[in-house]
């Protein structure tokens, strides 16, 4: 069974929230490192501060998620899935074009769906 917290680290892509960078430092509070992302996706120049640079999972509060507008994960938790994986329109053209930018987030994905969330999440959690 997966439990409560475990739940918020699934992300609705295929993407395991606990590895994420921006997941990470938001959790440590690490504020060099938030504004090292900062940096590198918005240029060095942004106006984004390091504190901007949240997130608490997929599952987690929303106005600390990363991008509060992601499709992808608005489409889980209105269908109230834990992730794409689990859904009967698997995989979507939504998901696919995030995919096009994260390999790693489509090879989880598919193996989710193949071995199941449960058994997916003890081995992230083992790595």
């Amino acid at each position: 069974m997966i439990n409560e917290e475990d739940k918020k680290l699934i992300g609705a892509c295929g993407i395991y929230c606990a590895n994420c960078g921006i997941y990470q430092s938001y959790k440590s509070q690490n504020r060099q490192r938030q504004e090292k992302i900062a940096k590198d996706i918005f240029g060095e120049n942004t106006d984004v501060k390091p504190e901007q640079i949240t997130c608490d999972g997929c599952k987690g509060a929303i106005d600390v998620h990363w991008s509060g507008e992601c499709k992808i994960m608005l489409c889980n938790r209105k269908k109230e899935l834990l992730a794409c994986s689990e859904c009967a329109e698997f995989p979507c053209k939504t998901v696919e074009e995030f995919w096009a930018k994260n390999e790693n987030a489509k090879k989880n994905a598919f193996k989710q769906r193949e071995i199941g969330l449960e058994k997916w999440l003890e081995k992230q959690k083992g790595e």
